[in-house]
């Protein structure tokens, strides 16, 4: 018999809480807060199966480790078989003795989450100072409106 939508959100909410993270609203659809669960330290993605195997995708895994960058947490990734119940965690080898520290101490250290894998260009030149958009509906339309300007499709007169 096929689960529910319900079940997977609900079982979702269960394992992060069990794994010590806090479940995202909406899988992490939102705009702020992304992933299915994080601590203060970690950011987690959960993918669970009813089937004796699981295919993990590596845009999923690269979608993970950018959040996680962005978010300065560290990446883990929890494959759930739901016949048996066994959760089994997918992090990178350099990852591991920092989540050890972090599982020690509770803390990890900052130099790890450099952001500049994620600016281009050199640090000498001057930054145009990037556009926030408020996690409002009024900063989504505002959002919306200023896009749709951007990309609207020229008319072509039949003339």
């Amino acid at each position: 018999m096929k689960r529910s939508g319900k079940f997977y959100r609900n079982n979702e909410k269960e394992v992060m809480r069990s794994l010590g993270f806090t479940p995202t609203p909406n899988s992490g659809s939102g705009w702020i807060v992304k992933e299915d669960g994080q601590s203060d330290e970690l950011i987690c993605q959960l993918k669970s199966t009813d089937a004796k195997s699981i295919k993990l995708v590596k845009s999923d895994i690269d979608t993970l480790e950018y959040n996680a960058l962005v978010a300065h947490k560290l990446p883990v990734f929890v494959v759930q078989f739901l016949s048996t119940n066994e959760c089994f965690l997918v992090i990178r080898p350099e990852d591991v003795s920092d989540i050890a520290k972090y599982l020690k101490t509770g803390e990890v250290s900052d130099e790890r989450f450099s952001m500049t894998e994620l600016t281009e260009g050199s640090s000498d030149s001057p930054k145009e100072p990037r556009k926030l958009i408020g996690s409002s509906s009024k900063g989504r339309k505002v959002f919306e409106k200023e896009n749709a300007e951007k990309y609207k499709k020229k008319v072509k007169s039949a003339t």
